[in-house]
């Protein structure tokens, strides 16, 4: 799923009670990792002295990075690929917004790649306003009804369930939100129910690391006004999203981990995970041209343009299902003649 559906973890993380801790440890990259500001917190005798949820949510956290260290017996190599002219150089690298904690993706490839890019281009940028709601730019409708009144019989006592495990103001701010976003928040919080603990994923780091280094940073799309051409499909296919996050099985580790090794491995076939399938959360397609085609077709167009007057060597990040399957952006710009090497 595309960054802007980032804003969601507000969801999650609320659940969680905490921030998921931003370090990665056991790795020793070429490239340092951004450094995280100290904590705030207490102290007795040196000791650090921790709320009760927060106890038990670094205890979890820890957990977890054993659980996901033993998970990757394999050399990381994730998918690179170069368009270039004799003064341009754009490398593409699709990537995953949410990974495990402490999860392994990048390799010296990666990282000279890293090195050599004047800048960064990237879906969306995080302008740093803490402040910003991640509902501005999303239509609103003041007589949408709550979640309950917007599904059938079948799904809604499951609804119910749900609901009645998440705290009040959760599902009152849930209650607000156009349909699809809140099937995508309800997707969310069952894989976070299921033990799901995300951590960043490679473009917020990619650009931390490149602001801290003092290069640009880009946006290749204007992420509010995307967010409003996917608000006008039909209620009656967001709520059939709606329907299908609810009654959808939860995943198992296994299942929520298998987006993140086709990634880290580089695993771009017809059959990788990385492919978008709409189906599984789009029963009607509806949401396939505003969230993928049309963005995939405007993106080609801005490469197209960047190579012919922007000197120097770029770094498109954008999440791997952009870059596989039909209709990808690699199957477009191969379309428009250009050549599109994969390099790693």
């Amino acid at each position: 799923m595309s960054r802007l559906g980032l804003g969601l973890a507000a969801i999650g993380l609320a659940l969680a009670g905490a921030a998921v801790a931003q370090g990665v440890t056991g790795l020793n990259p070429r490239l340092p990792y951004a450094a995280t500001a100290p904590d705030d917190g207490l102290s007795l005798g040196g000791a650090r002295v921790l709320a009760p949820i927060d106890a038990d949510f670094a205890e979890r956290l820890k957990k977890e990075k054993a659980r996901v260290a033993g998970i990757q017996p394999y050399e990381v190599r994730p998918a690179i690929w170069k368009i270039s002219d004799a003064d341009t150089t754009i490398y593409l690298f699709g990537t995953v917004h949410s990974l495990p904690p402490g999860f392994r993706w990048r390799n010296p490839g990666l990282e000279g790649v890293i090195v050599r890019a004047d800048t960064l281009l990237l879906e969306s940028v995080d302008e740093g306003d803490e402040s910003t709601d991640f509902m501005g730019g999303l239509p609103s409708d003041a007589s949408l009804p709550p979640l309950l009144d917007r599904v059938s019989h079948r799904s809604r006592s499951r609804l119910a369930e749900l609901q009645g495990s998440l705290p009040e103001g959760l599902v009152a701010q849930m209650d607000k939100m156009p349909s699809w976003v809140a099937a995508m928040g309800i997707g969310y919080i069952k894989d976070l129910i299921a033990g799901d603990m995300p951590s960043q994923g490679a473009d917020d780091w990619l650009e931390k690391q490149f602001r801290a280094t003092g290069r640009p940073v880009e946006a290749i799309e204007d992420s509010d006004q995307v967010m409003r051409n996917i608000g006008e499909v039909s209620e009656e296919a967001q709520r059939l999203m709606l329907e299908s996050a609810i009654l959808s099985p939860s995943r198992s580790h296994d299942e929520l981990d298998a987006v993140a090794h086709a990634f880290a491995r580089g695993e771009v076939g017809p059959d990788s995970p990385l492919v978008i399938q709409s189906d599984a959360f789009d029963p009607s397609g509806a949401m396939n041209d505003p969230l993928l085609a049309e963005r995939n077709a405007a993106w080609v167009e801005s490469l197209i343009q960047r190579l012919k007057t922007r000197r120097g060597t770029t770094l498109f990040a954008a999440g791997a299902g952009h870059f596989v399957g039909t209709g990808s952006v690699i199957e477009l710009l191969g379309k428009r003649g250009l050549k599109v090497e994969r390099v790693q």
